[in-house]
């Protein structure tokens, strides 16, 4: 930024990019699912499961919480498209409808695999720890000499 406040650099991405990321899963079937949520798929996300607020009950205890009601809302937030057909060989559509219908260890096949996917991507975006040098950053334009104190 310059001092009159003009961005110089590329300013970084306020809205969710609408991207996909396609996680394999066993006997070659795949799921396609969003690469980030949107602010508005968060918030319904994190309250899917929310039954209700109970004042009297221990400090940790308080909030009453509907598992499967969150878990299948999670996939139908984050769950695109899918390689599954039906009996007769035609590709069924991702619905609530047709998430509900999975197997219990299909269900549970693809939340692992977006479990997977969501923690290599936090990963990529978690700060180094404090004492580990950071990579170099490499540029063909930039000069050996560039630096403090070169001329």
């Amino acid at each position: 930024m310059t001092t009159n406040g003009t961005v110089t650099g590329q300013k970084r991405p306020r809205f969710a990019s609408g991207a996909a990321v396609k996680l394999p899963l066993s006997d070659g079937d795949w799921v396609l699912v969003h690469a980030e949520l949107t602010f508005g798929q968060q918030r319904r996300l994190a309250a899917a499961g929310l039954t209700g607020y109970d004042a009297t009950a221990l400090a940790g205890e308080r909030l009453r919480v509907d598992v499967a009601a969150f878990e299948i809302e999670k996939l139908c937030a984050w769950v695109m498209d899918w390689s599954f057909t039906d009996a007769d060989g035609g590709h069924v559509v991702v619905s609530r409808e047709t998430i509900e219908g999975l197997t219990p260890e299909t269900a549970a096949e693809i939340d692992a695999a977006l479990e997977a996917h969501l923690a290599a991507e936090a990963e990529k975006k978690a700060p180094a720890p404090t004492g580990t040098p950071r990579p170099a950053v490499t540029s063909s334009s930039a000069k050996p000499s560039a630096g403090a104190g070169a001329s």
